[in-house]
């Protein structure tokens, strides 16, 4: 999977841009957070997606002093600052992914998280690992990962002559926003 690079490199630079947020699991923090986002902020992050992709992410800045704002409105530690860009990134990428499944293929809007809701636990998982992994410049359980990115577009019906980047990115920053959700 060559488009493996892209998210680990745009997720980092997310942390590295100083976005803070929480590594535990009380409630879904990539949602906190991209609430706690100012509208126009949030709204700037999408359109940068739509018109750059996984790539936008890298370009996503957040000042110390929002900084300290998302960690009040979400409940979380300053030691939780590097767990946090990864959830925001991923927030992003998922919210990114699904709006661009929405106009290009024509998909209703939400359907990718009934989709993820559907897969089997152990699909889950290998996509969890797999997206820790590339966190972690690995790749472990790429081919296991790919195997259900391919089969997902054939069941939406889209073309499987390429990796579908919208399926990808949805389903791998999905499985690493709740992993790191839930603190791992």
């Amino acid at each position: 999977m060559t488009r493996l690079q892209p998210l680990l490199l745009a997720l980092v630079a997310v942390v590295l841009a100083g976005v803070a947020g929480p590594s535990v699991a009380a409630n879904p923090r990539g949602e906190c957070l991209w609430k706690a986002l100012p509208a126009n902020q949030r709204d700037e992050m999408i359109d940068n997606y739509r018109a750059k992709g996984l790539a936008s992410i890298a370009e996503v800045k957040v000042s110390d002093e929002l900084t300290l704002t998302l960690r009040k409105a979400c409940s979380f530690k300053a030691e939780e600052d590097y767990a946090a860009g990864e959830i925001i990134g991923a927030t992003l990428v998922v919210k990114g992914a699904d709006l661009m499944l929405f106009e290009r293929n024509k998909l209703a809007r939400g359907t990718m998280d009934r989709v993820w809701i559907q897969l089997p636990q152990a699909d889950r998982d290998s996509l969890t690992t797999f997206g820790l992994s590339i966190l972690a410049d690995g790749n472990d359980a790429a081919a296991e990962a790919a195997a259900v990115i391919v089969r997902v577009t054939q069941e939406l019906g889209l073309p499987t002559t390429s990796l579908n980047e919208d399926v990808y990115a949805y389903l791998v920053a999905r499985a690493i926003r709740e992993a790191r959700e839930a603190g791992r």
